[in-house]
């Protein structure tokens, strides 16, 4: 009885929980309780021989009961746990608690992306907008950043024109001198003297000089024709002493400081005839430097080894002469006109830039600048009269950047000018060694000359 009851409570812990042990502890109790009623003694029942079918029935009450209470317990467990708890009622619900408990977050961390993408992307276009404003006042042009550069695009070219042009200068002066091929004077002085009155006569006396005296010179109807010789009249047709000419051979002002550009381009000749500012320069050159040629030595006397030392005593002095005479060929050089190009990209906006300044005059502008601005003009412009225009100073009030972008762009303008300064200090060197070695020299031959006269005690006195 009591392993039976053992197993029924097994089975009814597994099945039904607590509901199903009260009902087998209810069980037993009863099967206890007629069990005492109805023992194995014959005499408390009074009927002995229906013990054992009893038993039986007992035994068979309590399998079908046992049966039935596990076929209830699974129908229980299937119907009512499974069916009607579970999947009517505990599985919905726990879906539903599943979908409340994910879905939320999910919406929550959905518009907490949202702000965090709406952050970021703010971030992004404030970064942009700085970007773009710091673009916008970094690489906003400068009007007068344009200035600067716009008067500078020929320069280089004007520079290199000038270099050329004091080049051209001194091998004339060169030829001159050595009495070169086609120069006026290759065959000596005489022919140097003879061309340059002609020129003179016909081109720059003044006959109001020396107390009106200059007609018997260089009238050539004067008095004095007989005594000139006729190839260094000028022709008829040659004579042009207008007011603008006379003098010009020796008026340094005149010339050069006139104007910032000379008619003079030695690029281009093509067997045109040489310009008025050229045939200046030219005279000027002549009178200013080697105004006597040095004597031409003829081939026989070349053949004799003796006057070697002459010529090249003679090539001597023209080198000499020749360093003093850089100096007045690099300065007109500075003012020979600058490329064709420099017409239309330079030269309309540096008038323009005239004009601010109050020189509206087209005929002096004309005069100064000419078509071409030379090296000289454009530096004048870039180092003093772009710091006279009132414009240059308001257009400081700019950006930054473009401040520090004018700031090196006048540095670099500012190391040009100290280039043109460390090669005027180079050629003014040159000049002092120049006039060294002249002063030794001379202190040379008095040594030279005592060293005939020394004996041994001494030099002889006179």
């Amino acid at each position: 009885m009591t392993t039976r009851f053992g197993y029924m409570l097994q089975k009814a812990l597994q099945k039904g929980g607590a509901i199903a042990l009260m009902l087998t502890a209810a069980f037993y109790l009863f099967s206890l309780s007629a069990s005492y009623a109805c023992g194995p003694s014959c005499d408390v029942c009074g009927i002995p021989n229906v013990h054992s079918e009893i038993r039986d029935v007992i035994d068979e009450e309590q399998d079908e009961t046992i049966d039935h209470m596990e076929a209830e317990f699974e129908d229980h467990e299937e119907i009512f746990w499974l069916q009607m708890i579970w999947e009517e009622h505990l599985e919905p619900a726990l879906q539903m608690m599943g979908e409340q408990l994910a879905l939320p977050p999910m919406q929550q961390m959905f518009a907490l992306g949202m702000m965090i993408d709406a952050k970021h992307m703010l971030e992004t276009q404030l970064v942009k907008q700085k970007l773009t404003v710091r673009a916008h006042q970094d690489y906003h042009p400068s009007t007068g950043m344009c200035v600067i550069g716009t008067n500078v695009r020929s320069l280089a070219a004007a520079e290199r024109n000038s270099e050329y042009t004091a080049y051209v200068l001194g091998r004339r002066s060169i030829d001159r001198q050595l009495g070169g091929v086609r120069s006026a004077a290759a065959r000596g002085n005489f022919d140097n003297v003879c061309f340059r009155m002609r020129q003179f006569r016909a081109r720059y006396c003044d006959l109001r000089d020396n107390s009106g005296g200059m007609d018997i010179l260089c009238n050539r109807d004067g008095a004095a024709t007989n005594i000139l010789r006729a190839e260094c009249l000028p022709a008829a047709g040659d004579i042009d002493r207008s007011a603008e000419s006379v003098n010009r051979d020796i008026n340094l002002a005149g010339i050069i400081d006139r104007a910032a550009t000379l008619d003079m381009d030695f690029y281009d000749v093509g067997g045109r005839p040489p310009t008025d500012d050229e045939r200046d320069i030219f005279a000027l050159s002549n009178n200013l430097y080697s105004h006597n040629v040095m004597f031409r030595m003829p081939e026989s006397r070349q053949e004799v080894r003796y006057n070697m030392d002459p010529l090249l005593d003679m090539r001597s002095i023209a080198a000499k002469r020749s360093v003093a005479e850089h100096s007045f060929n690099t300065i007109v050089g500075m003012r020979a006109p600058g490329t064709e190009e420099s017409e239309n990209t330079t030269t309309p906006y540096m008038r323009l830039f005239w004009e601010q300044l109050g020189v509206t005059d087209s005929d002096q502008l004309d005069q100064y600048l000419g078509d071409r601005p030379s090296y000289h003009a454009q530096m004048e412009v870039l180092t003093k009269k772009m710091f006279q225009n009132p414009a240059f100073f308001t257009n400081l009030y700019d950006e930054p950047v473009n401040v520090e972008r004018k700031s090196v762009a006048l540095q670099a303008i500012g190391l040009m000018q100290d280039f043109d300064m460390w090669q005027s200090y180079l050629r003014t060197e040159a000049m002092l060694s120049v006039m060294l070695e002249l002063e030794l020299l001379r202190r040379q031959r008095v040594v030279q000359d005592e060293l005939g006269i020394v004996r041994a005690s001494g030099i002889r006195e006179n």
